[in-house]
């Protein structure tokens, strides 16, 4: 059977069309969040480690080589329909947030490719990435 070149090349795009459909599905469940984030910036770098059991420990190394740990819970909200990760007693420290956190810090959630960003501003770019080697 012959396939004309402009038959082949819709299957092609439909094809294609499908995998990108179903790679860049954007609903997250509480169990892709699990994990270890990082984010580098110009105070230093920043970790966090999100668990199953509601806990999280975020971990900041300033440039300086000084560092600040801190370990509390988190939650998985429903927030307005578009879920976030709720980071309690979370102070970021990216250069331009404040001294002190809030009592909670309701991060975005971004999924592309499979892949996992928790952010705090999109205007600033403040942002950890998912740690996928470990």
């Amino acid at each position: 059977m012959i396939i004309s070149q402009g038959r082949y090349l819709m299957v092609i795009a439909v094809l294609s069309s499908l995998v990108t459909l179903f790679a860049c599905s954007k609903k997250v469940e509480r169990s892709q969040v699990l994990g270890d984030y990082e984010a580098k910036h110009q105070n230093g770098v920043e970790t966090i480690e999100l668990r199953s059991n509601g806990t999280y420990t975020q971990l900041f190394k300033r440039k300086d080589g000084t560092e600040a740990k801190v370990t509390d819970t988190w939650d998985f909200e429903p927030y307005n329909g578009e879920p976030k990760v709720a980071l309690h007693n979370f102070s970021a420290h990216f250069p331009q947030s404040p001294e002190k956190g809030a009592d909670v810090t309701l991060l975005g959630i971004e999924k592309d490719w499979g892949r996992v960003r928790l952010y705090l501003s999109y205007d600033r770019n403040d942002y950890y990435s998912q740690d996928l080697a470990k």
